[in-house]
């Protein structure tokens, strides 16, 4: 090939035509081993995550979801009302919370008969009671988890005769002994706005 045959095929191969593909061509390349590259990292950065669980960031993910459920867990507890329970963690010391609304009197339930409801559990003297307190527990559950009314409108937790009741506005509440109800219902709504007042402030007190 003579010189001016190979300036004419140089400028032929330097037409603009020829430099664009050149340049989508070469465009390609470098993309398609970018996306390589960029697997082969992430593959990579997998098996060192797997190969070291306690560094790696999955670990510290688990680790960040483990101390909010432990901020969460605390804050339940502090929040968590205490409840007037014998050591089987029976409530109203085993009394139908039913009977006081319908039959009007404190009737000693049985432990063949029983739900659990907020962490407490009920007795009562028949399955049809019972049925009655799984339709609507929060209607049939006693104040205070079950503590003395009149003790809570002076903040104290007493403990309770489940056979001194009262039923007011659809609630019901149980008193330590005649004397404690007899005080407690002397001014009844205003002993009911301090004793409940006192309630939804308790872990302040009892923690």
């Amino acid at each position: 090939m003579n010189a001016v045959a190979e300036i004419n095929l140089l400028h032929a191969n330097l037409s603009p035509k020829y430099v664009s593909y050149s340049r989508s061509k070469i465009f390609a390349r470098l993309v398609q081993t970018r996306g390589f590259m960029i697997c082969l990292l992430s593959a990579f950065a997998a098996y060192h995550s797997n190969a070291n669980p306690i560094n790696g960031p999955a670990a510290g993910a688990a680790d960040a979801v483990k101390a909010e459920h432990a901020r969460a867990e605390t804050w339940l507890e502090k929040g968590a009302h205490k409840l007037n329970l014998d050591s089987q963690g029976v409530i109203l010391k085993g009394y139908d919370p039913v009977a006081y609304f319908t039959q009007k009197k404190a009737i000693k339930g049985t432990p063949k008969y029983k739900a659990n409801y907020h962490g407490a559990t009920y007795y009562f003297s028949s399955s049809a009671n019972l049925a009655t307190f799984e339709r609507n527990p929060s209607k049939y559950a006693p104040q205070y988890g079950g503590f003395c009314a009149d003790g809570m409108k002076n903040r104290h937790a007493d403990d309770i005769d489940p056979t001194v009741f009262f039923i007011i506005k659809g609630k019901l509440y149980v008193c330590a002994s005649p004397e404690a109800e007899k005080e407690f219902r002397s001014n009844e709504q205003e002993n009911i706005k301090k004793a409940d007042q006192n309630w939804d402030e308790e872990y302040r007190w009892f923690y």
